[in-house]
């Protein structure tokens, strides 16, 4: 067992999941390489590749023709080409699809997922704003010859950062040191931050499920409106400029002691059949037992809160503000 993960084991029972650390194995990567990774996932991604560079990082998709989320990730350019970081089960259903894609382009798809140490760091200690080895400000990215490491949307005054670790030595070291300021945890504490920073994941359960204007990926950087095409392009520029949006993503509390599950169906109270009114994009339980979730709804039901679990009608859901401006 790897000694991180041994340590989070033996004290994540003390967890207030606030200030951790944890491993992130839950992540995956793929690796796009060749001469022409760039044209190839400008090609085929939601956002803009040339606003990246080595210490900047993005939000992406990728979508079917038909504008549905097949995943989401983070793209993170490489001395030989581009990483996408996303959910470790959607790396497979990725690569298969973007497979598809490559023609005549002199590119390499790889799951690149077992070459890297994965960990995670929330935290909102002071002392560390000047430590030369975290990356400054949200979405810049610190490379070494073993190390990536980058920071994500932060929550509230808590900064939030992924270290991507080619040597396990490496990996262990940057434990220890941050492991001596913070708690260990499990990978839902992390899970958490990003629900709670209204981050969406893409599971199986939920991949093709949503247009990206659903899962406010046009409020957190996710997409250009001014680029070329993509798969799923004209639908989402559609939705933009002439469409109304009548679904989006909310942050809730739940009153529940059994977790939804990506995917769980959402309808109008007093339902108790499926009606399409939305559904659970991902849940986590806290340290208290309180369950936090994401959720794409119908909008005028979900802010009437007329919505309830189709398997669980009596656990109330709270919405709560999420920490940027809702899309309109």
């Amino acid at each position: 067992m790897k000694s991180w993960q041994a340590f989070e084991q033996r004290h994540s029972d003390r967890v207030t999941w606030r200030d951790f650390i944890c491993d992130a194995d839950a992540l995956g990567l793929i690796l796009v390489s060749g001469p022409d990774a760039r044209d190839f996932l400008q090609n085929q991604v939601s956002s803009d590749i040339g606003l990246i560079d080595e210490t900047r990082t993005q939000l992406s998709s990728y979508s079917t023709p038909k504008g549905r989320m097949v995943g989401i990730f983070r793209i993170i350019q490489v001395s030989n080409g581009y990483l996408l970081l996303t959910t470790r089960a959607m790396v497979l259903p990725l690569l298969e699809r973007l497979f598809h894609f490559i023609v005549r382009s002199d590119v390499r798809l790889a799951d690149a997922s077992d070459y890297f140490a994965r960990m995670a760091l929330v935290t909102d200690r002071a002392d560390w704003l000047e430590d030369d080895r975290l990356p400054a400000d949200p979405g810049s990215v610190l490379q070494t010859d073993s190390v990536i490491s980058l920071q994500v949307e932060p929550l509230g005054d808590q900064r939030r950062f992924l270290f991507l670790c080619l040597n396990p030595e490496e990996a262990i070291a940057l434990w220890q040191h941050y492991g001596q300021g913070v708690q260990a945890a499990s990978f839902d504490a992390w899970r958490l931050s990003e629900i709670r920073a209204g981050i969406p994941s893409i599971y199986p359960q939920t991949s093709e499920a949503f247009v990206l204007q659903m899962a406010n990926l046009q409020a957190l950087g996710g997409v250009s409106f001014n680029k070329g095409c993509y798969p799923g392009q004209e639908i989402v520029a559609r939705m933009q400029y002439l469409g109304k949006l009548k679904r989006r993503m909310f942050l809730a509390e739940i009153d529940t002691h059994r977790l939804p599950e990506p995917g769980d169906e959402l309808v109008l109270a007093g339902r108790g059949d499926a009606d399409g009114s939305g559904t659970v994009v991902d849940a986590v339980f806290d340290a208290a037992g309180l369950c936090h979730c994401l959720y794409v709804g119908q909008i005028e039901r979900a802010e009437a809160g007329t919505l309830q679990l189709i398997d669980q009608p009596e656990a109330e859901i709270r919405n709560q503000e999420l920490p940027y401006p809702a899309p309109a």
